[in-house]
This record gives structure tokens, sequence and C-alpha cells, in this order.
């Protein structure tokens, strides 16, 4: 582990350590103590964040209070006759699955049907869950958050493109013929195979981490 992750990692664990304790304490001394542990552990992340203020990162810090747990993404994975894959271009100009994080009311398929309205502006029937993936481990090992990243295999009912405030475009690509341009923080090309060979598979185990 590098230097710049490992302080990473002490910063999140810090956080942990102060948003739980914040959560559950009921003295107003070991409230400010942890109030400033938290502030130090916000200082500590800008010294990896190039451009990130100490007010910015306790602010992160702030929104994401009370016990710790993983974040959970969803990402729908619909495929045509051919076998090809279903991409949209995010907002940062990249490609990837549908999806994003799951709204607190819905679960893992309802959220995979909202994140393929929204971004793709299509219909979509889960049919089965290919993998629940640590984001940490598959996609992004120096991520600040830990994130649970659910991959639901989904038939087309019905809808087209239109572009929104989230996606640009939306186009099906050969899986071995991907865009170079692909966002692999949140899909990465052996992802989406691994969704290939789900299809294709008449009892399949999900794949977790």
């Amino acid at each position: 582990m590098d230097k710049s992750h490992e302080l990473t990692e002490i910063s999140h664990e810090l956080m942990a350590i102060a948003n739980d304790a914040l959560l559950y304490s009921k003295d107003q001394f070991d409230r400010a103590r942890f109030e400033r542990v938290r502030q130090l552990a916000a200082k500590l992340l800008t010294v990896n964040m190039e451009g990130m203020t100490p007010e910015q990162a306790l602010e992160l810090f702030e929104e994401n209070d009370g016990y710790q747990t993983p974040k959970v993404d969803t990402r729908a994975v619909i495929f045509n006759d051919n076998d090809e894959v279903l991409l949209v271009k995010d907002y940062d100009g990249k490609w990837a699955l549908p999806g994003g994080w799951c709204e607190y009311d819905r679960t893992i398929f309802e959220n995979t049907v909202k994140e393929a309205r929204e971004e793709a502006g299509i219909e979509v029937k889960p049919v089965r869950l290919v993998a629940a993936h640590s984001h940490r481990k598959r996609n992004n090992p120096n991520s600040f958050f830990y994130v649970i990243r659910f991959f639901v295999l989904c038939d087309y009912v019905s809808g087209q493109f239109h572009e929104n405030d989230e996606t640009s475009e939306a186009r099906y690509f050969p899986v071995d013929k991907l865009p170079q341009d692909m966002n692999d923080h949140k899909c990465s090309p052996e992802q989406i195979a691994l969704c290939l060979k789900a299809r294709h598979s008449k009892e399949w185990e999900p794949e977790i981490d």
C-alpha cells in the first residue's frame, strides 16, 4: 500500500470512528472531542486530495454521518439480440452501464429500473442478479468510500433514449469492442463480459465478493 492510499485509509477510519461515536454518544464533552477527531480526519484527507479544502472534506464527512456502512450502486445490463450491450455516455464524457446510487426507499431491482429509465430512457424488466462486487476490489482501489455494486441483467421492454441531465448518448456495443473511453470506476470490460456469460447460463450463481 503506497503512502497516499495509506493516509486516505487512516482518514476514512478516523471519520468512521468519529461518526459512530457522534451517533451514539450522549456526553457533550465526548461529542466535542469526536467532532475534533472528525475535523482532523478531514484535514488529513486534504493532504491526498489535490484541490479539496478542509471545509469541503468536513462537509463530505458530515453528509455521510451515522454508522458507517458501504454505499450501494446498481447497474442495469441490457443486451440486444446480437449480444451487444447498452452503454450510456455520462456527464463526464465516458461510457458506462446505466446506473447509480441506490435510493434509500428502493430495492436493488427497483433502483435498477429507475436508473435505466432516467439514464437510457427505456423501461426494463430485471431478470437476474449477476454479481455483487466490491468497488475497491474490482474498480477503484483508491476510492475513499466502500461501495457494493450490483449488476442486474435486464430485458428491454419499451422506450428510447432522449438526452437528459445525466447522459448525452446511448448506444449498443459488441462486448469485445467496447469504447476506449469507458468509465472503469463504474463498470469494467471484465464485468460486462461476466454479464454476457451470465446471460447464456441456464443456472447462474451470482458472483459475490
